[in-house]
């Protein structure tokens, strides 16, 4: 929508490079028809949504029954860090696609439908097919060790071998950017970057968090998550009686849930039959192996925790429902029908309860799931009216410096060029960090100024035509708390050490009077913006017009 705005500009060039091939072109052609990028947003995350809910809804049902599957869905709605990555349709959402429908056509051994499945996921969500790609090379391999279905796994493993080529160039074309964008940061130049340093950095990844760290933090997001306490909010309940012990939920959630799967487990293969398809312990040994992996080569293959987040949730609903539903079905309707399609209470009462205890679990770990704004948390609104005024008033050419992290929405919401914002300022290519840094530290240079005619001499050179200063900064008692990610954080000590009232910002105006002062264009509780241009011909008349300033000061 108006790409014109935006044309040759260097961060939408590489924030493009995010978007996917397919990605790209159904929000592109969603935008043509909605006229905002803002639905297009909320229709691509719908999108992801049923895409991921159906085929895990399918893949329930293939190993268990409706019912249960029915379950999954409300379950994954209900695991709110999941759904959260969903949010605004970014890229990452469709790895809940990727995975579900990998997870289908494993258990359906669906070889034609799989190997479609990881052409279309080279050119949407890389990462997530590689888990599915590992988990299916696990399928087709076992299926040629085993001589009872060799013949059946020898084709579609030739077709692999054959595909496979074809799927590693889909991938470098999809990942591959331009020498001046640079490429990925390995993770020896990540260590050595304060970008990236935990705690301080915009990215704080490295050290790379402990094993046990990540699986405890990324690993229960179906039962456990930051935004619930089962301790705290289960106090002076009968659960609380239970324990007699400070935190013992959150200490040992991770065991709980495993012990329940364990158990699950156990009582199925007493009961001789199998708690889920073998196709289940394939994808989780996937993903470990992808984890792995990617803590080798971290950054390379994505951040390693994230490689745990999407999979592992997957892996606990699909197997607790599936398991759940199994392990206590009827034996006599199982041998009648021989599956557990039948969910009538006489088949399945005791599968009913069983998922019953399970939901149990989930809300005595996350409780209601809708603790948190799950990134909905952004309104157009929310720094005033700064960005409707921008794009109702400014020229659509305009490009807008600022406060990097005040002016964040510039791009979505004012629908105008930002010479540089917190949100954009990635430091993962090294080649467009090294010109995010030099403008981060011209906006953070700009808005601490000492002096108006400061201002302009920073700006001037980059083209920049409208300045936005936020207000809140320059409250009592604020310039010397302010902070911002390392290494900048230096700069922004060193720009703040002066006296309280010694910047730009309190030589403008009171009020706004295009008479007297026509660079100062829009002012409300939550921001100030200058036009440049009209600053520097104001300020040509130094004499008098910088005393007059003080004198208003």
């Amino acid at each position: 929508y108006h790409p014109e705005i935006f044309e040759g500009d260097l961060i939408t060039n590489v924030m493009e490079g995010y978007l996917t091939p397919i990605h790209y072109w159904l929000s592109y052609g969603i935008t043509l028809a909605t006229k905002s990028p803002i639905m297009t947003g909320h229709w691509v995350m719908l999108i992801q949504a049923v895409f991921a809910l159906g085929f895990l809804f399918l893949a329930v049902r293939a190993a268990a029954g409706v019912a249960p599957a029915l379950i999954s869905v409300a379950w994954l709605i209900h695991t709110r860090h999941i759904m959260q990555r969903l949010t605004a349709g970014l890229p990452r959402g469709w790895a809940a696609g990727v995975l579900t429908a990998g997870l289908y056509f494993l258990f359906k051994k669906n070889h034609s439908g799989m190997l479609i499945l990881l052409a279309v996921g080279c050119f949407l969500h890389p990462p997530a097919t590689l888990v599915i790609a590992v988990a299916y090379g696990i399928q087709l391999s076992f299926g040629l060790i085993n001589k009872s279905t060799r013949d059946q796994f020898r084709r579609p493993f030739i077709r692999l071998l054959l595909l496979s080529p074809l799927y590693v160039a889909s991938v470098f074309f999809v990942v591959h950017r331009p020498a001046e964008i640079g490429q990925m940061v390995t993770l020896e130049q990540a260590a050595s970057m304060p970008e990236f340093q935990n705690p301080g950095g915009r990215f704080p990844f490295v050290p790379l968090q402990s094993v046990s760290n990540d699986f405890h933090t990324f690993g229960f997001q179906a039962f456990t998550g930051r935004f619930f306490d089962p301790d705290k909010n289960w106090k002076d309940t009968f659960l609380d009686a239970m324990t007699n012990s400070n935190n013992f939920w959150e200490r040992n959630a991770d065991w709980i849930i495993i012990a329940g799967l364990g158990l699950l487990i156990s009582v199925s293969l007493l009961r001789k039959r199998s708690p889920f398809p073998g196709e289940t312990w394939y994808f989780l040994i996937s993903l470990v192996i992808v984890y792995f992996a990617s803590r080798l080569l971290a950054f390379k293959l994505y951040v390693p925790n994230r490689h745990l987040q999407f999979p592992m949730a997957i892996f606990f609903i699909a197997a607790f429902s599936i398991a759940a539903w199994r392990a206590f079905y009827s034996s006599a309707a199982l041998k009648r029908t021989k599956n557990y399609s039948n969910s009538s209470l006489k088949a399945a009462w005791g599968s009913a309860f069983a998922l019953a205890g399970v939901a149990f679990c989930v809300v005595l770990f996350s409780g209601s799931g809708l603790r948190g704004a799950a990134n909905f948390n952004y309104a157009s609104t929310k720094k005033g009216q700064i960005f409707h005024w921008l794009k109702d008033n400014t020229p659509e050419a305009s490009l807008i410096a600022g406060h990097p992290t005040f002016i964040d929405g510039v791009m979505l919401f004012a629908m105008r060029k930002g010479f540089v914002t917190s949100e954009v300022s990635h430091p993962f290519y090294q080649g467009y960090y090294k010109e995010m840094d030099r403008r981060l530290q011209i906006s953070l240079k700009a808005h601490y100024a000492k002096d108006l005619r400061q201002l302009v001499e920073v700006l001037d050179p980059e083209g920049v035509d409208y300045f936005v200063f936020e207000r809140r900064r320059f409250m009592p008692d604020q310039i010397v708390r302010q902070r911002y990610y390392a290494p900048l954080d230096v700069l922004v000590k060193d720009l703040t050490s002066g006296p309280e009232r010694d910047y730009a910002y309190f030589q403008l105006p009171e009020t706004l009077d295009s008479q007297k002062f026509p660079f100062l264009v829009f002012k409300d509780k939550y921001a100030v913006v200058i036009d440049v241009k009209k600053l520097r011909r104001f300020l040509k008349d130094t004499s008098s017009k910088e005393s007059q300033l003080r004198n208003i000061s």
